[in-house]
């Protein structure tokens, strides 16, 4: 009998034993783990990234002046253009005067043409690109951007891009370019690139469609502005820029219906 308490106690000691070196043993692992994430260092072990700290948000910033003067210093327009390519690869912004001022550098429209459309995709102010326009030489170069800007202002409307707004200021500055044009067919596509996208009031409407010559272009400008007016409840202050009454009547019922 004592025997067997004598081999029951030694069984108990030497399980507390070997249960105290197995906490012992974790505890020293543990311990060698935390130092080895304390000493890690994380340029052996790329996975292990510190968490990048929030930046403020910052208006664009277009190109440094220098870079515009780069331009004029090249002497043919493939230079131009892989200038070109390179800033706007690398995250370069311009605003619309930079890049007024740069398209009249090249020689040939067709290469303006190029370089208008890798511009308007980084352009700080998009809505004021119709000033690049009087740039080109001729009408149809004018058109080409026209259909190009257009085609990617409904992508952007379609992606959830907001309406721009205008000022009085910058209403006198689409009215100069509107009367810029050379050709009243040139001058409705500017209109209409122009109010797409764009909050007009029906006073500045009226004014701008004052600056067409013919009256059919005047009333397509007319029509098309309908939806980016902000008060159609004024909106006879446009309809009234027209001369004929059969188109006012049209217009009329055009404005009618889409305010149901």
């Amino acid at each position: 009998m004592m025997i067997s308490i004598a081999v029951a106690a030694l069984l108990l000691c030497t399980g507390n034993v070997q249960a105290q070196s197995r906490v012992v043993q974790r505890q020293r692992t543990d311990s060698r783990d935390e130092r080895l994430i304390q000493n890690e260092d994380p340029r052996r072990n790329p996975i292990r990234k510190e968490t990048p700290a929030i930046r403020p948000v910052r208006p664009p910033k277009p190109v440094d002046v220098e870079v515009i003067r780069a331009f004029k210093r090249e002497s043919f327009d493939s230079n131009r253009l892989r200038m070109a390519d390179m800033i706007f690869s690398t995250g370069g912004l311009m605003t619309t005067a930079q890049i007024r001022e740069i398209t009249l550098i090249f020689d040939f429209d067709s290469n303006r043409i190029k370089f208008l459309k890798k511009a308007y995709l980084n352009c700080i102010d998009r809505a004021n690109f119709y000033k690049v326009l009087p740039a080109l030489e001729f009408s149809s170069s004018r058109e080409k951007i026209i259909d190009y800007v257009m085609d990617c202002r409904r992508d952007e409307l379609r992606n959830g891009d907001g309406y721009y707004r205008v000022s009085q200021s910058d209403l006198n500055d689409i009215i100069k370019a509107l009367k810029g044009m050379t050709f009243d067919s040139t001058r409705k596509k500017m209109g209409r690139m122009i109010v797409y996208g764009t909050l007009f009031t029906s006073r500045q409407i009226a004014d701008m469609a004052k600056t067409f010559e013919f009256e059919s272009n005047r009333y397509d400008f007319l029509a098309d502005a309908i939806d980016n007016c902000v008060d159609l409840q004024n909106y006879y202050l446009a309809v009234n820029t027209l001369k004929y009454s059969s188109d006012r009547n049209k217009l009329t019922r055009a404005v009618a219906n889409e305010s149901r």
